[in-house]
């Protein structure tokens, strides 16, 4: 079954998150089949602008929380190494979005959790309602793989607010008065004002859509932009082997995700 459907919609082009069951969470299909969809737009030479939304309740939950329990329940434990790569093939994935040549527009609604909070800020426009929720783990589980990144467009005093505190929330509203967002919208009015800006954008020929991206996004690079994102799969890495992430883990094990969370909230 598809959980990632691009489609066309004359110069626009849509890649639509399709696991509304899952509230779209990111699995390894996912994954997969998003870079092939991201890939067909950037080689589609009638598409001019990209919007990622997802069907249902949500944008993406992010990680898919089933896979996380049973990684951290099964098996042998990734080497530092092993999970520096893992963590990096998943972050080039949405270093691929930056990268696209085309502009790309998120179209948030419902909830856009960890891994998906990044993919958002990778994107060079957002749109988000005003009730949406954008959130971080309940658990701490990592070191430095969503806050760095969010730092850029909320500020440093709230970035180390929404890392140092698991389960952090940022409501569409706020998101947007930060710079998180562009702009904030009726839920139900998220997609067509993300189609609208699309539309806007797409007037603009491509070779100079191109170049007027390279140029913000060569500003923010000699700021360091990729490399922060880039340097959260190390800092994850060290931090999973750390041994108060250790012992959430063997929670995790023994409780399951949300016995641990409950058990965090309630004795930590």
């Amino acid at each position: 079954m598809t959980v990632v459907e691009g489609t066309r919609e004359g110069r626009i082009g849509w890649i639509t998150f399709r696991r509304p069951e899952k509230l779209n969470a990111l699995n390894p299909a996912a994954f997969d089949e998003f870079s092939a969809e991201l890939a067909r737009m950037e080689a589609d030479e009638e598409v001019r602008c990209i919007i990622i939304r997802g069907e249902g309740r949500a944008f993406s939950v992010g990680y898919d929380v089933d896979t996380e329990t049973e990684e951290l329940r099964g098996g042998e434990r990734r080497t530092a190494l092993e999970d520096w790569e893992h963590l990096r093939e998943n972050i080039e994935r949405w270093l691929d979005v930056w990268r696209c040549p085309k502009p790309v527009i998120a179209a948030v609604h419902g909830y856009c959790m960890g891994l998906a909070t990044q993919l958002a800020v990778c994107c060079d426009l957002t749109v988000v309602a005003k009730d949406a929720v954008i959130g971080w783990p309940s658990l701490p589980l990592g070191g430095g793989l969503l806050s760095p990144v969010t730092c850029w467009l909320v500020g440093p005093k709230k970035a180390k607010e929404l890392s140092f505190i698991a389960g952090s929330r940022m409501s569409g509203e706020e998101a947007t008065a930060l710079g998180w967002a562009n702009y904030a919208t009726e839920p139900d009015e998220v997609m067509e004002v993300a189609r609208s800006l699309a539309q806007k954008i797409a007037r603009t020929p491509p070779d100079l859509l191109k170049l007027k991206k390279l140029a913000l996004n060569r500003l923010m690079d000699l700021m360091g932009f990729s490399e922060t994102i880039k340097a959260g799969a190390e800092f994850d890495a060290i931090a999973h082997d750390a041994p108060g992430l250790v012992a959430i883990d063997e929670k995790v094990r023994e409780l399951g995700l949300k016995g641990a969370i409950a058990w965090f909230e309630t004795e930590a």
